[in-house]
């Protein structure tokens, strides 16, 4: 897994490297630095113009010695460094020092114009006052540069927890970050200002970042194969597992559909449909391998007869997708909660209605998975969506401690929490997939990684994971528009191909 890091845990890694490990500060800064060199050195040639803009801090270091490295390796680089009154930090002062004695150009104005590239090395994660005056001139004026712009290790004037905006920030098309991922790099306008974001390692060792203990992390691309359930040649059907989808009502028959079919395509062996009779002929014409139980909707005995024939089946239970919120389903919802004791996701509507009965919630005898986007979130806390969005980590973590269960709090960057630190924060997914049915298609995939035999935040962790990157393999087959949720669907298969490379 990789670290999330803010400011502070950020700062608390840096200082133990070189406080308590002992790599100099110099060392780490070099490495900085030519992690820059590196990416420029990627797309450009040695006949490249570059500017680099410093502040008098760290970050400013960094760039001064990408200056320095550059000019040594040939390019036309120039160096322009805003003034200040009080001086600058050693590290930085060392660093010019060097530049200076290695024949680095220093300009005294910063005119962008005309630069191939233009590096931004101004402010860096410790950032937090907003940014005024001459810097802010200088920001806005290289921001605007007609060169490929390159932030170092964070776009000067974005706040390196939130993402927000602190009076004004640099726009990059590269953000080249040190160590971790930072926070702000992931959220609100500090994506949007991060452009493509390289994390480059510089030197921090594992033990500096488990004495910081980050609050978040996400899975890297090259482990995810390694986590799924594994599948076996001597197996069968009832080797993986038993889902019951209770999902529908009349007119919504494609939740549960898709709900369905997305724990089929993610290896469940038995999956149950258990919904309104009138949408028998729909669920048996689109997904015939569904094992299917209906009821009349506006029987209560038989709705009753069903919903225990469905969990006396399920090894994992889906509840809520398209159910409505109608009196049928509320007592579909309370039943379930009531009667069943086994793997749980609950999703949508019945989000919805239990947001009035929490008192439901609370007595479950199931493992419980909540997946509610920001306004069932808000609907079953009290909390506006705004005061979530705030902290969407701590809303997470807050829901799942109150109703012991792991909460999957989705937004175009999903929450993953079992009240526990560190909460997953997701990476994978696009704008596609805000699209009718997406969140059904992720109840689906994460039932059939529990059904596959997954622990319920790890299972909900990677579902999250598996879904987000469908949604991009989706976006590169057939662009970002029109995207259906079925879309995911079909390019689950691929995750089906790469486990059969790992069959024992």
């Amino acid at each position: 897994m990789d670290y999330i890091v803010d400011a502070k845990e950020m700062e608390a890694i840096d200082a133990y490297t070189i406080d308590t490990i002992g790599i100099p500060q110099a060392v780490l800064m070099e490495r900085a630095a030519l992690s820059v060199v590196t990416a420029i050195e990627e797309r450009f040639g040695s006949n490249a113009r570059i500017l680099i803009v410093a502040g008098s801090g760290n970050n400013g270091g960094d760039g001064v010695a990408a200056a320095r490295i550059l000019t040594q390796r040939g390019y036309d680089a120039e160096l322009f460094v805003i003034p200040s009154k009080k001086g600058g930090s050693a590290a930085f002062e060392k660093q010019l020092a060097i530049a200076k004695a290695c024949g680095v150009k220093q300009v005294t104005d910063c005119e962008p114009a005309g630069f191939d590239v233009v590096c931004d090395a101004v402010f860096g994660t410790g950032l937090s006052r907003e940014v005024t005056g001459a810097y802010a001139d200088v920001i806005q004026r290289i921001s605007s540069a007609k060169g490929f712009k390159i932030a170092v290790d964070i776009p000067s004037g974005i706040d390196a927890g939130t993402g927000e905006i602190l009076g004004t920030a640099f726009c990059a098309d590269l953000t080249v970050t040190f160590g971790y991922r930072k926070k702000g790099l992931l959220l609100s306008e500090g994506e949007k200002h991060a452009g493509e974001v390289k994390v480059f390692d510089i030197g921090f060792p594992g033990q500096a970042a488990e004495h910081a203990a980050p609050r978040f992390f996400t899975y890297r691309a090259d482990e995810v194969e390694k986590l799924l359930p594994e599948r076996k040649r001597d197996s069968n059907k009832g080797s993986y597992g038993k889902a019951a989808i209770i999902a529908g009502s009349p007119d919504m028959a494609g939740a549960a559909l898709l709900s369905g079919e997305a724990c089929y395509r993610m290896g469940t062996g038995l999956v149950m449909i258990c919904t309104s009779r009138v949408n028998r002929e729909i669920v048996q014409t689109k997904l015939p391998e569904a094992v299917l139980c209906t009821y009349d909707h506006e029987d209560p005995a038989d709705v009753s007869d069903a919903v225990d024939r469905a969990i006396s089946f399920a090894d994992v239970c889906v509840l809520g997708p398209g159910l409505s919120t109608k009196p049928f389903a509320e007592r579909v919802v309370q039943q379930v909660l009531e009667r069943y004791d086994g793997k749980l996701i609950i999703d949508a509507d019945a989000i919805n209605i239990l947001s009035k009965h929490r008192e439901w919630l609370a007595g479950a005898k199931a493992d419980i998975i909540l997946t509610p986007h920001m306004k069932e979130m808000s609907r079953l806390t009290g909390l506006s969506v705004d005061e979530i969005k705030k902290d969407m980590f701590r809303a997470a973590g807050d829901c799942a401690n109150t109703y012991k269960c792991v909460t999957v709090l989705k937004d175009y960057r999903t929450v993953v929490s079992d009240g526990n630190s560190p909460s997953y924060m997701n990476v994978t997914g696009n704008d596609g997939m805000a699209t009718g049915g997406s969140g059904d298609v992720l109840t689906g995939v994460i039932a059939g990684l529990l059904a596959g035999g997954l622990p319920l935040a790890e299972a909900a962790r990677l579902g999250v994971y598996l879904h987000g990157e469908a949604g991009d393999a989706a976006a590169e087959a057939i662009g970002r528009y029109g995207m259906l949720a079925g879309d995911m669907i079909k390019n689950l298969r691929r995750i089906s191909r790469q486990t059969n490379e790992h069959i024992s």
